[in-house]
């Protein structure tokens, strides 16, 4: 209850800063998802602007305008209404995995109420949306997989999230290894079936449409453009130069098919790989790349005045300031909390069953390769934020566990002292 209560009133304090701000300008996507969402409502066939973006939250915004009168509002409600879901199957999740209920419900409330990701259930991007489909398909791969019922709906929600973006297909298969590793036999065989099968039902006849309309089997194709791009950053914070629009203004003017445009940024990328050497080229993605990753502005300092999004006519521009120091204080006070508690949780709690944290762990390498090279914002971040929850949920019960006695604290100065390295690190990005 005081978890619910707590995660409802960051949303009012949102709502809050809403209403006090005025009418918020749609800012860089918001637009295009909006524009798009609008012209699949007039059934205007173009409604699909890029194969870059995946084409399931431009039909899933008209959906829910069609019903609410066109009205933004009910956009909100519903996308907060999915984040409350995504925390309530988190929750389980973490409790199932620590096997403490104050774990449990830190992480709902961390997931429901953490300030920097419940500001999406206003914003028009496909975070809350992706974040939702993906956790239920972790959840019924960690606890329904005996069912073939069940992995029929994981593998709908699973093409459902690939629909909304595309960053989990490579790393299918590693969900895969984790949910069947200890099957045996022809029902490990009908399993995967059932669930590869369901994923392919959802998502074949878009790549089919894709191929009849770029000659690519393909859901969405960004990476040649977001590796381009990457690699060209400039500045070690997000939006401190106009690189992505002038690149993606290029790259929407050229003449050259899909397929071609695609391919010609990939040897233009080899090419600079080429000539300044992979090594040098590394050193300057890692001293540049994961401080855009971590930085401690989101897209909630991003809107309110003071902002970038602001600056650029977007956001909040009718917040006062004190009302935006207090936004900007909390979110900032709630990330260097997470990002000082989640490497603790990892190294001190036993976690009833390690499977399935270490693929947690191991979605975050992943993520952290891909961003080492590919074009980076804070946004980006959004998806492995389920990590962070669980190492800080995990520090919690620890230290419930340890103030009651059962836990001797003391015992564990070695591993306190690389979380506390770890933290360190995470921080020095951040801020």
């Amino acid at each position: 209850m005081v978890a619910g209560l707590g995660a409802v009133g960051v949303h009012l304090a949102l709502a809050a800063v809403a209403r006090l701000g005025g009418p918020r300008g749609f800012w860089g996507d918001e637009k295009t998802y909006f524009e798009s969402a609008l012209a699949v409502l007039q059934g205007n066939p173009s409604w699909w602007p890029a194969p870059l973006w995946p084409p399931l939250y431009p039909r899933f915004l008209a959906g829910i305008l069609a019903v609410s009168g066109h009205d933004p509002a009910g956009i909100f409600v519903v996308q907060t209404l999915l984040l409350f879901i995504a925390a309530a199957i988190f929750g389980d999740l973490v409790l199932r995995w620590t096997g403490a209920r104050n774990a449990g419900l830190a992480a709902f409330l961390m997931m429901a109420g953490f300030p920097p990701l419940a500001a999406y259930g206003r914003f028009l991007w496909p975070e809350v949306l992706h974040l939702v489909l993906a956790l239920a398909v972790l959840w019924i791969l960690a606890v329904r997989r005996e069912s073939t019922l069940w992995l029929t709906l994981g593998g709908i929600s699973l093409g459902l999230a690939l629909l909304t973006k595309s960053l989990l297909g490579p790393f299918v298969p590693v969900l895969l290894g984790a949910a069947f590793i200890g099957d045996r036999g022809p029902r490990r065989v009908l399993r995967i079936t059932v669930f590869v099968a369901a994923v392919a039902i959802v998502t074949g006849p878009v790549i089919g449409l894709q191929y009849r309309r770029i000659g690519m089997p393909v859901i969405a194709d960004s990476s040649a453009f977001n590796l381009w791009v990457g690699l060209n950053d400039r500045g070690m914070r997000n939006f401190k130069d106009g690189l992505v629009a002038e690149a993606y203004l290029e790259y929407m003017a050229s003449e050259l098919p899909f397929a071609a445009r695609n391919a010609q940024l990939r040897r233009r990328s080899w090419q600079l790989i080429r000539e300044r050497g992979l090594g040098p080229v590394l050193r300057t993605q890692f001293q540049r790349q994961y401080f855009r990753l971590f930085d401690k502005d989101c897209y909630l300092t991003d809107q309110v005045p003071g902002g970038v999004a602001v600056k650029q006519g977007a956001g909040f521009c009718s917040l006062g300031p004190r009302a935006a120091i207090t936004v900007r204080a909390g979110a900032y006070g709630a990330y260097a909390l997470l990002l000082l508690t989640a490497p603790l949780g990892f190294l001190v709690w036993p976690f009833a069953g390690r499977r399935w944290p270490r693929v947690l762990l191991l979605f975050l390498l992943y993520n952290l390769a891909l961003f080492l090279v590919l074009h980076v914002k804070s946004r980006y971040r959004i998806q492995f934020l389920p990590v962070f929850f669980l190492g800080s949920a995990a520090t919690v019960a620890w230290f419930e566990a340890g103030l009651a006695g059962c836990v001797p604290l003391g015992s564990f100065k070695g591993r306190i002292a690389v979380a506390g390295l770890l933290s360190a690190v995470l921080l020095f990005l951040a801020f």
